[in-house]
């Protein structure tokens, strides 16, 4: 019998390739430790449709908070609701060694400047001058997001007020993303591979995915997305 390893019977000469890519991932900044808030917190959003725990994988951002928390005990839990627990965000070493042990990938966070605590963080608006390119990602966790241009496929923009895009939609869009059901998305043309609203979201496979058009508004009503020709408005 001719040995498995021999060159002759070796029909793929690469086993495989290597491509970079743009993967989504939410980010979870925890208030509290305690698991039970969290878990009952997660199974509410599930239950509401988030699309942001259920179409990327999860990043724990561990930056802000002042208290322990079981990170063995939380992947349990993301484990039994569905939720692809990936990596922790921390500067401490050592919650960084714990979350390798468990599976985890550790990645270092940046010192953020504290907000003083006479002083309330306002909304603000984040404009984007130009196209938003494939493998980018724009957020505004405080505000609403304008861009000046396109985005592109595989590009995504996440705001937790409304998102403007001044040129087509063909990545991802996803508004009010801290659960403002009243955000809306306005774009000068719709051409996304997903678009989501508090949590609420449809992709361009959906059978019912929101009408595209040269200028449409999207918004929620009740549990769907619906767009609306601007001229109509």
């Amino acid at each position: 019998m001719a040995d498995a390893t021999s060159p002759r019977l070796n029909l793929v000469t690469t086993p495989f390739k290597l491509k970079g890519t743009s993967l989504p991932a939410t980010l979870m900044q925890p208030n509290t430790g305690q698991i039970g808030l969290l878990e009952a917190e997660l199974e509410s959003r599930l239950a509401k449709g988030s699309a942001l725990l259920k179409v990327a994988p999860l990043v724990l951002d561990l930056s802000q908070l002042d208290q322990m928390l079981d990170l063995s005990e939380l992947q349990e839990v993301c484990k039994r609701l569905g939720i692809q627990f990936l990596a922790v965000r921390t500067a401490d070493k050592n919650l960084q060694a714990y979350a390798r042990k468990l599976g985890l990938m550790a990645l270092n966070s940046l010192d953020r400047p504290a907000t003083a605590a006479n002083q309330e963080e306002m909304p603000r608006t984040l404009v984007h001058q130009g196209t938003v390119r494939s493998g980018q990602q724009l957020i505004n966790e405080k505000g609403d997001l304008v861009v000046m241009g396109s985005v592109n496929p595989g590009a995504e923009v996440l705001a937790s007020g409304q998102i403007h895009v001044y040129g087509a939609i063909r990545g991802r869009a996803l508004a009010g993303i801290q659960g403002d059901q009243q955000a809306r998305i306005f774009t000068l043309r719709l051409e996304a591979e997903l678009i989501a609203i508090a949590g609420h979201y449809q992709t361009s496979y959906s059978a019912d995915f929101v009408t595209a058009g040269d200028a449409v508004c999207i918004e929620l009503q009740g549990e769907k997305l619906v767009s609306t020709a601007l001229t109509q408005l």
